[in-house]
């Protein structure tokens, strides 16, 4: 069964080039030509509105997880040590102060990764809960050292008060990981 070619010639139709005289309203992009370095088949949003919001919400990030996070590891640093002094053998119930030093990890991890959001966030958290108390380590051993002691003593059952005693090696991995991401962050946004 075939069509008449008279047909044929109905179905088919031509395309009439595009109108060169028309004015339009809105900027368009040719994106037909997809080996330019600028090609996109999505337009691009602008991120003036929204980059106040993403800075708020790194900051926040920044400022309230960390000081968790320590709290966190001091409190599952702790349990860690007294089982080590008191010589208990691991068991499956002893194993849960690992898991409180892990969320702590886990928050810090958030923390870094609102990097993506604003350096702002991971910079301020670096500066405020790895270099100032390291630097208080460094510059004041003894009186930083003597101070724990007394909190250890009078508050033993409290949190962050072991902190002086591993704080030597926990800030400055905290001052490094947060500074470090907030580095990469802003590097990469200002390309």
């Amino acid at each position: 069964m075939s069509l008449p070619v008279t047909s044929l010639s109905r179905m088919t139709h031509q395309v009439d080039p595009p109108d060169t005289t028309r004015s339009t309203t809105t900027q368009e992009r040719d994106t037909a030509i997809p080996y330019e370095a600028s090609y996109s088949p999505y337009p691009v949003a602008s991120s003036n509105g929204s980059s106040v919001g993403r800075h708020f919400a790194s900051l926040l990030l920044g400022l309230l997880l960390p000081p968790v996070a320590l709290v966190l590891f001091d409190w599952g640093l702790a349990r860690y040590w007294f089982d080590v002094q008191r010589l208990n053998a691991v068991s499956d119930s002893a194993l849960w102060p690992y898991g409180v030093v892990a969320l702590g990890a886990a928050l810090l991890l958030v923390v870094a990764a609102a990097g993506r959001l604003s350096w702002i966030g991971p910079a301020l958290a670096g500066l405020l809960y790895g270099v100032a108390p390291t630097l208080a380590i460094v510059l004041a051993r003894d009186e930083v050292l003597r101070a724990g002691a007394e909190l250890r003593d009078n508050l033993y059952a409290q949190a962050v008060v072991n902190a002086p005693f591993y704080g030597f090696l926990l800030y400055p991995t905290i001052a490094a990981l947060l500074l470090g991401t907030a580095i990469a962050s802003a590097r990469r946004r200002s390309r």
